[in-house]
């Protein structure tokens, strides 16, 4: 079981242990693999070379809980983003706006894979069912064939079903409300968002994931990035998460506007470096 106090040195052990098997591989590889692990990209870097579990029925099997860390510009390798006026005028309101996850509201989808915190993925014949601590946060993918529902009110986590393309679990995602953001960057979306998402093991210890964000409001082109998730350490488990409980930046109205990675706005495409805290 994990201790919440060993949690970073949990994280660290891990990523220490990954780093040494990698470097015993060419030097040139080992250089590349362990940078392509820790940032943002647009094609899925090379796989560790270990051996893809596989499900009784031979897809690949994505069960196990990750390690999943905080990426906090998701854009950053395809920035400047696509515009228009109204998702421009949006990305710089963000300066005037607190953020929605100060507040406890659910990140969102793709935002819920970028932040903080495991997550534990249970992989079954017609479903896929994923079990976040972040905010105590899940997420139930159907995969038998059915369509999105013809009934459903706009949420923060919309209306996801699910799909398999090979190995790959392809999760498509509409109906989403506003409320929330892309990232800690302060990226936007609109209620037009749609978001598809591509979730790949690629060895015994990693998976691949993948956002498109096609939100015709905000961008002229939808656009794609993604990030290697690793294996969290052996007897880890999903522990509870309650954000409202001893908030007191919220209870004390000490929340700023802005977002949480410290970025600011000047009125262009691309946010200016991080500006001191008040």
């Amino acid at each position: 079981m994990r201790n919440a106090s060993l949690v970073v040195a949990g994280s660290v052990t891990l990523a220490a242990a990954l780093t040494v098997s990698l470097l015993a591989l060419s030097p040139a590889f080992a250089q590349r693999a362990v940078y392509e692990r820790n940032v943002v990209l647009t094609e899925q870097p090379e796989s560790d070379g270990t051996p893809v579990p596989r499900t009784a029925d031979g897809r690949a099997d994505l069960s196990g809980v990750w390690n999943k860390a905080i990426h906090q510009n998701t854009a950053l390798p395809v920035e400047p983003l696509p515009f228009t006026p109204e998702g421009l005028k949006a990305f710089n309101d963000v300066a005037n706006i607190i953020d929605p996850t100060a507040r406890c509201i659910l990140p969102g989808v793709p935002r819920v894979n970028n932040s903080p915190y495991p997550m534990q993925i249970m992989q079954m014949p017609d479903r896929v069912v994923f079990v976040y601590e972040y905010m105590h946060n899940f997420r139930l993918i159907y995969t038998d064939g059915r369509g999105h529902r013809e009934h459903w009110e706009p949420s923060l986590m919309g209306d996801s079903i699910g799909r398999w393309d090979g190995d790959t679990l392809v999760i498509d995602t509409v109906n989403l409300t506003d409320r929330t953001r892309l990232d800690d960057h302060g990226n936007v979306h609109s209620d037009a968002l749609h978001v598809i998402e591509r979730w790949r093991r690629i060895s015994a210890n990693e998976l691949w994931y993948e956002a498109t964000i096609d939100d015709p409001k905000f961008y002229t082109e939808p656009w794609t990035t993604g990030y290697v998730i690793p294996l969290a350490p052996a007897g880890w488990e999903i522990m509870e998460y309650a954000c409202t409980d001893n908030n007191k930046d919220m209870y004390d109205g000490h929340l700023q506007p802005g977002s949480l990675s410290g970025s600011g706005r000047d009125g262009t495409a691309l946010a200016t470096p991080p500006i001191p805290r008040q």
